[in-house]
């Protein structure tokens, strides 16, 4: 056998992969398999978003203040701790969804729990009394005194 030999193409041009190449762009253009990867994208974006907490940072000279926002959700789901430099944020959702035929029987019931948490890292150590925190319109805004000596510059 010749050191040299090589499959025979079916044209001159084409590459040794071209047609598996066709055969897969195709089987992922088909349409169950199409719609199937737009439901499962819908899934993780819709997923990720629910669970980010978005927060703001920002400090004057007298205190730090970190505001949460946490549109539809209530005072009762939020749950704030405290170690010595971080805060630990979690929103509990908790959901009962039952549908009921025209006699109010109920033929199906689901129960849907979601959990939220952030972490936020203090910037120096506080003590737990000297963190305030109030809840209003969807923000939680989270207050600690300034430690830190801002120097004005002439």
């Amino acid at each position: 056998m010749s050191d040299h030999f090589q499959l025979p193409r079916k044209k001159q041009e084409e590459e040794p992969f071209q047609r598996l190449r066709e055969m897969v762009s195709q089987f992922f253009d088909e349409q169950p398999i199409r719609k199937m990867f737009e439901t499962l994208d819908e899934y993780v974006h819709d997923t990720i978003l629910r669970s980010y907490i978005p927060i703001d940072v920002h400090e004057t000279a007298h205190e730090y203040v970190i505001t949460a926002y946490l549109p539809n959700v209530n005072r009762q789901q939020i749950q704030l701790e405290f170690d010595d430099t971080m805060l630990h944020l979690t929103v509990h959702h908790r959901e009962i969804v039952e549908s009921t035929d025209e006699q109010h029987n109920v033929y199906k019931k689901r129960r849907m729990q979601q959990q939220m948490m952030r972490t936020i890292p203090l910037p120096y150590p506080v003590k737990e009394n000297e963190i305030k925190a109030s809840f209003e319109n969807g923000e939680l805004v989270i207050r600690l005194p300034q430690k830190k000596k801002f120097i004005d510059i002439e």
